[in-house]
């Protein structure tokens, strides 16, 4: 057992990760789902009103949301182009074969007016939004249990220090889609105009330490394989998800002097002259013995700032991205309702102008500020890319990708669009199922392939088995987020 697990140490161990442009086409495959689900929707029946929990329309939305993107992380990850074509072929010529959609039940949505605005009409459901978290969230899930085995190629799990890889992409797009929605109750607060108390902020922040508590006894006492540099002896990804929020709240004063985007970029640039001009503080955190706390946990409470910075960088998503209308400076902050009332009345300067933006528009924004940055700073740079010590390369890589991916996104969505239509027929089964359980479901995930890692020798499983394995986990997990989700079962952690 002790060598089976020593085997499976180093099998996720001194990795060095693989391409930017294969990385984006492999994930790009979540991008065609969402197309696909959205071209059939447009088209036919499947997947409008109670039809979308007919044992077909169930079955191809599990298979374009999730095999789609086993598939492609897996056995076509040297062929995502045929892969695509292989998704798309048959969604164009599935309308041929399926009644046309019908359109009686869909119900007129009313233009908003800004003098009777509401929490629901300030900050509606949006589809592409759900579907960007929704398939990040699959792809994690899989990806913490595929990373196991062998058909799962080693240049997409997590690089030992230097490098980039899907995996080392995913846990920075987790942190940036966790700001980007947690924006809804810092804009409401602003909205409202109403004062949270700090206590209970923080309680609300904390309420998951348990879950990392959990995890580390989990994998101390089952004797379970870990990779030490990935966080530290007694640090996981559970307590970096918990502690940015309470990070936040605690400088929560300065926001309304300083933009959150803003005191994001002093976060990562601080963090990094320290690697790049403190001799001693590089080898420190690559090198030194774990003698304490902090030197054993290194890794885990320095990246903390890279992570926190993504954070914030998520929450600026949130202001552009999650109102119905374009807010004045939602570019980069929040308003409360009487500026919102107002603003027709209000005469813009030429930077007002600039900064109050359709969503579109200021994903665009973003994505060609954070790519640029991105760019200059790797040309330029002594070092790569380190999820290990998330600096500022990994920093600005992260936003860049869910900026430019949720471009497409909305794209997607701005083409099959129909105003007339409820959220709830713009939207899969599947995605929204685990979005509206996402941090349950997550933990499924990990105590689900916690116990296949200890039931079956991943490491010498053929590639039949092995898929046979996954998707049958992946069948598991979309199963029990679309019963949640059937029952109106929603767990908050």
């Amino acid at each position: 057992m002790s060598d089976l697990k020593e085997r499976k140490e180093a099998f996720v161990s001194g990795l060095t990760g693989g391409s930017i442009s294969e990385i984006n086409q492999v994930t790009s495959i979540a991008l065609i789902g969402y197309f696909s689900w959205c071209f059939i929707n447009k088209y036919t029946n499947l997947f409008h009103g109670s039809n979308k929990w007919s044992p077909l329309s169930l079955t191809i939305d599990f298979l374009l949301n999730w095999v789609g993107l086993l598939l492609a992380i897996t056995l076509y990850s040297s062929q995502p182009g045929m892969l695509a074509l292989g998704i798309l072929l048959p969604t164009l010529s599935l309308p041929l074969f399926n009644r046309a959609r019908s359109t009686s039940s869909q119900k007129k949505t009313k233009k908003i007016n800004k003098t009777e605005i509401t929490d629901k009409t300030y900050l509606p459901k949006k589809p592409f939004v759900t579907e960007y978290r929704g398939g990040m969230l699959v792809i994690t899930a899989l990806a913490i249990l595929a990373v196991d085995f062998k058909i799962f190629p080693r240049r997409f799990a997590k690089v030992e220090t230097w490098g980039t890889s899907l995996m080392d992409l995913g846990v920075g797009s987790f942190v940036f889609s966790m700001g980007m929605v947690s924006t809804r109750s810092v804009m409401l607060d602003e909205f409202h105009q109403r004062r949270v108390s700090y206590w209970s902020k923080l309680y609300k922040s904390l309420r998951m330490l348990h879950l990392g508590v959990l995890r580390l006894i989990f994998v101390k006492n089952l004797d379970y394989q870990e990779h030490v540099t990935e966080y530290g002896v007694h640090w996981n990804f559970f307590i970096t998800l918990v502690l940015v929020g309470p990070l936040t709240i605690f400088i929560e004063p300065i926001f309304k002097f300083i933009p959150r985007c803003l005191v994001s970029l002093i976060i990562t640039l601080t963090y990094e002259w320290f690697i790049v001009k403190k001799e001693e503080f590089l080898p420190y955190l690559l090198l030194a013995p774990r003698v304490d706390f902090l030197s054993a946990n290194r890794e885990g409470i320095f990246s903390l700032l890279g992570y926190w910075a993504i954070f914030l960088a998520g929450q600026t998503s949130g202001f552009y991205v999650l109102p119905s209308t374009a807010i004045k400076n939602n570019l980069y902050k929040p308003s409360p309702k009487q500026v919102i009332i107002n603003q027709d009345k209000t005469k813009f300067s030429l930077f007002d102008k600039l900064t109050t933006v359709s969503p579109l528009r200021g994903l665009i924004t973003w994505c060609i500020i954070y790519t640029s940055l991105f760019y200059f700073v790797r040309q330029e740079h002594a070092y790569n890319v380190s999820r290990r010590l998330a600096n500022l390369p990994y920093v600005l890589w992260v936003c860049s990708y869910n900026t430019g991916f949720l471009v497409f996104y909305t794209l997607i969505d701005k083409l099959f669009a129909n105003d007339n239509e409820a959220y709830e027929d713009r939207i899969s089964v599947s995605l929204d199922s685990i979005n509206s359980n996402g941090m349950i479901l997550f933990l499924l995930s990990n105590v689900s392939t916690g116990i296949v890692n200890m039931t079956i020798n991943t490491l010498d499983a053929s590639p039949a088995k092995s898929i046979v394995v996954l998707l049958s986990y992946a069948l598991w997990i979309a199963s029990v987020g679309a019963v949640l989700y059937y029952k109106r079962i929603f767990i908050k952690l």
